[in-house]
C-alpha cells in the first residue's frame, strides 16, 4: 500500500512506560506516548493515535459551559 510506513518499536512496553514517567519535555512525552500506545496496541496506527490525542484535548461543553478535564 502506498504511503504506509512500517515501524519496529524495539523498546518493551515496560521500558516505554518508565521513559514516560521520567520525561519532562512535553513534545518528547507525546512522542513516547504514541509509541507506548502502538506497542500496547491501544491504537492500531499513528493516525488513530493522532485522533485519540486530539479528542483528549478538545474542549468539552455541557449545557453551554466548559467542562474541565480530559475526555477519554
Amino acid at each position: 500500500m502506498s504511503g504506509v510506513a512500517q515501524i519496529e518499536i524495539r523498546e518493551t512496553a515496560a521500558e516505554l512506560k518508565t521513559l514516560l514517567r521520567q520525561e519532562k519535555d512535553v513534545l518528547r512525552h507525546e512522542k513516547l506516548q504514541v509509541l507506548y500506545w502502538l506497542k500496547t496496541q491501544t491504537v492500531d496506527s499513528v493516525l488513530s493515535a493522532a485522533v485519540r490525542r486530539t479528542v483528549n484535548i478538545v474542549p468539552q461543553y455541557k449545557d453551554g459551559c466548559l467542562v474541565i478535564g480530559r475526555g477519554e
